[in-house]
C-alpha cells in the first residue's frame, strides 16, 4: 500500500523541524558555557636559536696595532678606546741570538689581528706600564703558539698555573724539532755565538825586511 504524498511531505518537515531544534539547543549551549581561547602558537626554530646565549669569552677583546717584540704589542681598546701596550704572560723573549727573527714572526702572526686579553691571579701591569694578560688567538693559548713556533721561551714566574704545563711542552716539541731559537745558529743560546777567527797562514805572511822591497 503506497504512501500519499500529503503523509510524506509531513514526516519530512517533522524531521527537518527536528534538526533545526537540535541545532539550535547546541548553538545555545556552546554560548553560554566559558570560551576556551585557541592554544598560543610555540615559538618556531628562528625563536628558539634567538634565546640560546653563549657564554662570552673570558676576556676583553683588543685590536694589535704594533707588535714590539715576540710577548709585547700595542692594542687599541674596543670602541675607540687608548692604546695600550700589552705583554703576554707565560713567555719571554727568546734573547739576542733570535730577537729580530721573533719579532718580525711575531708580528706576521698579531698585527692588525683581534685579540682577548685575559686577566689572570697577579698585578694588571709591569713596572713598564704593560698591561699583563694572557692572550688568546682564536681561541688558542698565544703563548703555547709561541713557544711552538720557538719565538719565546717560557717564563713561569707570571704565567697561570694551569696554562704552564701546556707552554712547557710546546717549548719542547720546539727544542726537540729545533725550530726558531733552537735551531741554527742559536741553538737555545741567548746570544749570538762568536764568529770564530781565521788565523793567518804563515805561508802568506811576508818574510821580514822584504815588504816594499
Amino acid at each position: 500500500m503506497g504512501v500519499s504524498r500529503p503523509l510524506l511531505a509531513r514526516a519530512v518537515l517533522g524531521v527537518a523541524v527536528a534538526v533545526c531544534a537540535v541545532s539550535a539547543v547546541l548553538v545555545l549551549a556552546m554560548g553560554s558555557g566559558p570560551r576556551v581561547a585557541p592554544p598560543e602558537p610555540g615559538p618556531g626554530p628562528a625563536a628558539e636559536l634567538t634565546g640560546l646565549t653563549t657564554a662570552p669569552p673570558a676576556g676583553e677583546r683588543v685590536v694589535v696595532e704594533r707588535v714590539v717584540d715576540a710577548v709585547t704589542f700595542d692594542a687599541r681598546l674596543p670602541d675607540g678606546g687608548p692604546v695600550i701596550r700589552v705583554r703576554a704572560l707565560g713567555v719571554q723573549p727568546p734573547g739576542g741570538c733570535y730577537d729580530a727573527q721573533a719579532t718580525a714572526f711575531a708580528s706576521r702572526v698579531l698585527d692588525g689581528r683581534a685579540v682577548t686579553l685575559v686577566p689572570v691571579a697577579g698585578p694588571a701591569a709591569d713596572r713598564f706600564d704593560r698591561r699583563l694578560a694572557a692572550v688568546a688567538l682564536d681561541g688558542d693559548d698565544y703563548a703555547v703558539l709561541a713557544a711552538e713556533a720557538g719565538i719565546a721561551r717560557v717564563y713561569a714566574p707570571d704565567a697561570a698555573p694551569t696554562a704552564l704545563p701546556a707552554v712547557r711542552a710546546a717549548q719542547d716539541r720546539a727544542r726537540l724539532a729545533e725550530r726558531g731559537v733552537w735551531g741554527s745558529p742559536c741553538h737555545g743560546a741567548q746570544t749570538a755565538p762568536l764568529a770564530r777567527s781565521t788565523p793567518r797562514s804563515p805561508s802568506t805572511a811576508s818574510p821580514r825586511g822584504t815588504a816594499g822591497s
